[in-house]
């Protein structure tokens, strides 16, 4: 039907046999298949004329929307490969959530109009593997696994604090070991709280406890201003209660650096909606990283 489509508007064998870049015995054996199928002639050809039947003309109309319908076709799936659209699933740990991805998601979203998100917000491990999550924001380590793609976007500083009142009272911990005699404000639902920390390239982890179990890094930030224990988290998330002397930092020089990653499962290349978000988390990680000026 594409072939007597373009037989059709070139008005000969010849003709469209150069517009399809196919030999005119092919243009030929297809025009005789359609007629047998049809049951009717569908041209007439003479040495000087070549004109169409009336089911000719009926079917040629036919033909041209078909053309036009595979053209949009082609055409859809070009911008499926091409442009984000659909639902983009994302997961973070909420620190990372909470202060990188309100601006990030809004641009996203004024840039790509056919896209739709859904973010999930969790202190505990997300599977990617699961099929619920296109990518992940990550800031621990990344497992080695054959159907994992990981691109770094920065690195974290994740740090301990205390209020300068708990620290009056109780004092302070030298070293991570020293976590064990401490209230520690726990964050997320593992059975055993597990604390890592890094120095003179040796890590060291050190089981903690504590009377108060959270699943909010705020939270735990705030209760640790509060006097109610030692927090352990992101340095971008505590970095305003600091300046305000509301919290001081302890065990500084035992505190690991955090690689953050954009992680997701095949395939590779990821679709555009996941290319177009890291190409994003890479410009916003690193600023908010850094702080404001």
């Amino acid at each position: 039907m594409l072939v007597f489509a373009a037989l059709a508007r070139a008005g000969g064998v010849r003709s469209a046999a150069t517009q399809l870049g196919m030999p005119r015995s092919t243009v030929s054996r297809r025009l005789a298949e359609l007629e047998a199928q049809a049951g009717a002639p569908l041209v007439v050809r003479t040495a000087r004329r070549f004109t169409l039947t009336d089911a000719g003309n009926a079917l040629a109309e036919r033909c041209v929307e078909l053309e036009d319908v595979l053209a949009r076709s082609h055409e859809t799936v070009r911008n499926a490969a091409s442009e984000p659209s659909g639902v983009l699933r994302v997961a973070a740990a909420p620190v990372l959530g909470e202060e990188i991805l309100p601006k990030l998601l809004a641009t996203m979203l004024a840039r790509h109009d056919k896209l739709r998100i859904h973010v999930t917000l969790s202190v505990d491990y997300v599977d990617l593997r699961r099929g619920d999550v296109d990518v992940a924001l990550r800031a621990w380590a990344i497992e080695d696994a054959s159907d994992l793609y990981a691109v770094l976007l920065g690195t974290s500083t994740t740090g301990c604090w205390v209020s300068p009142a708990y620290a009056r009272a109780h004092g302070t911990p030298q070293a991570p070991a020293d976590l064990a005699s401490h209230d520690c404000i726990l964050v997320g639902t593992a059975a055993r709280a597990v604390w890592t920390f890094g120095a003179a390239g040796r890590e060291e982890t050190v089981a903690v406890s504590g009377r108060v179990r959270v699943d909010s890094f705020r939270l735990a930030r705030d209760l640790a201003s509060a006097g109610a224990g030692i927090v352990r988290a992101a340095r971008m998330l505590v970095d305003p209660l600091v300046a305000t002397g509301d919290l001081i930092p302890v065990l500084e020089r035992h505190w690991p650096r955090t690689p953050l990653h954009a992680v997701h499962a095949g395939p590779n290349p990821a679709p555009p909606k996941v290319r177009a978000f890291i190409a994003l988390a890479r410009e916003a990680v690193p600023k908010a990283l850094r702080g404001p000026p």
